[in-house]
């Protein structure tokens, strides 16, 4: 443990880590093919307010162990006791692992950035702010017309639904973005649950008219007698 988290200084009664926490965090190695620095740092900060962990020794410890590979390598040659806080280890990690754009090739993603298909609305919020807050300040749109861009992300529907609501910062938008995805997600779970039913339903129904069918076929059902051979010996 010690060579783990030499780099950090920790007091001498830590608190417990969370329960089972190795399963629901995620490694990040600083490889391109990966997600930014600045998104890690943020889906672990909203780790964090998640499962309301606020003990800075668990925070910086847990932070520490998503590092893997050329990452874990780099922590682990930083000076022992050199990091004292949380924000200074993410700054440590921004400042040696987050690529430096040119600031027109960050204004350029940010005014592509679209909601992709498939994409959950919490990513889309992460990588929305990755971008406007590597937006240098002189030239950083202001937060009025950010909320517009954001919005326009969307495709029509949820963006005028987003438009509808008087919200002053991205934090505000986010979380109803957020949530109107909820509601949508649960909508849709809904309507395939009674789509299910309605199905069955008819299915049932439709076996029910057909057995009556069947038995009204039998009861139309004639007896007709065997013809009789005649013996053709006989002469009537």
């Amino acid at each position: 443990m010690v060579a783990r988290f030499a780099p950090l200084v920790l007091p001498q009664n830590l608190d417990d880590m969370p329960a089972h926490y190795q399963s629901k965090i995620s490694l990040f190695d600083g490889t391109p093919q990966g997600v930014t620095t600045q998104q890690h740092v943020d889906r672990m900060i909203d780790f964090f307010d998640l499962h309301e962990i606020d003990a800075e020794n668990v925070t910086m410890r847990l932070f520490v162990q998503t590092f893997g590979g050329e990452v874990r390598k780099w922590f682990r040659a930083l000076l022992a006791a050199s990091i004292t806080t949380f924000p200074n280890l993410q700054r440590q990690l921004l400042d040696h692992w987050e690529v430096k754009k040119n600031p027109l090739h960050i204004l350029s993603e940010y005014e592509n950035i679209k909601w992709n298909v498939g994409e959950s609305v919490q990513d889309y919020c992460i990588r929305f702010n990755s971008i406007y807050n590597a937006i240098p300040n002189h030239i950083k749109p202001p937060m009025g017309l950010a909320l517009i861009k954001f919005s326009d992300g969307f495709d029509p529907d949820m963006a005028c639904q987003l438009r509808k609501r008087d919200l002053a910062t991205l934090e505000d938008i986010q979380k109803i973005a957020v949530s109107v995805e909820a509601n949508l997600l649960a909508k849709r779970a809904r309507t395939k649950a009674e789509k299910k039913v309605t199905i069955k339903e008819e299915v049932s129904t439709s076996n029910q008219v057909l057995r009556k069918m069947e038995k009204t076929f039998d009861k139309l059902k004639i007896y007709k007698p065997e013809p009789q051979i005649r013996n053709p010996n006989f002469h009537g």
